[in-house]
């Protein structure tokens, strides 16, 4: 077996193709995965997901082109040679160069939509597993969802909140005790598009060889005296 590679503390990424390969749904469990485990091997990694390791081997090339994944080595396993994976960093980080700055956007939008979903299928399958507790001192799942405003400090008391929380996971990921949770929390402006809904829509020109139909003005109906009375 090979000396365990040295992860770096945080990849900078500068790449939106790499980073759309990192932040795949199911890459992103991947990586995670990796960086609880590793070095480990697929079977690892297909029973942590509880997915089929067959199915893993294309997103672990595309994650090795990339340069996320590297080879770390082999073991001896219960029936053959094992080989060993693992990630280049513990940390990954946008770094674009993009000056408009729709590139790095577009990555943070890729990112969200790529953990709430591996979020969605956790509570989705812990569900139906009856493994959801809501119980008075058994509880073990917390969702929640706020509106406030926040000045640039109080953001960054948030933003300090969320670092302790990954803290506490990352000190999860080395004793490995208890059972196995996922933690995805978004923090975000909320930007109102209500300027673009309320513009009036164009009167709609008519089509070339059709006569428009103007619209034809009936007069009201006479009243017969009987029909008075019986309204």
């Amino acid at each position: 077996m090979w000396p365990r590679m040295k992860r770096m503390p945080c990849l900078l990424v500068d790449s939106p193709a790499q980073w759309r390969v990192l932040v795949s749904p199911v890459r992103a469990e991947i990586v995670e995965a990796l960086r609880m485990l590793g070095p480990c091997s697929i079977a690892d990694i297909a029973g942590t997901l509880d997915r089929p390791a067959d199915s893993l081997y294309p997103h672990l090339e595309l994650l090795e082109q990339a340069g996320l994944v590297v080879a770390a080595g082999f073991r001896k396993g219960p029936r053959n040679i094992e080989q060993l994976l693992d990630v280049v960093a513990d940390d990954f980080a946008v770094d674009f160069t993009d000056p408009s700055g729709a590139a790095e956007n577009q990555a943070i939008v890729d990112t969200a939509n790529s953990f709430l979903k591996a979020a969605a299928r956790a509570v989705r399958d812990s569900a139906a597993a009856r493994q959801l507790q809501l119980a008075p001192g058994q509880r073990n799942v917390a969702i929640n969802y706020e509106l406030g405003w926040l000045t640039p400090d109080a953001f960054q008391k948030v933003r300090a909140l969320i670092r302790e929380l990954k803290a506490v996971l990352d000190a999860g990921k080395q004793t490995r005790a208890g059972r196995l949770y996922m933690a995805v929390v978004v923090a975000t402006p909320v930007t109102r598009r209500r300027g673009a809904r309320s513009r009036p829509r164009p009167a709609a020109k008519p089509k070339a060889g059709r006569k428009t139909r103007l619209p034809t003005t009936r007069q009201p109906r006479a009243i017969s005296r009987t029909q008075r009375t019986k309204s």
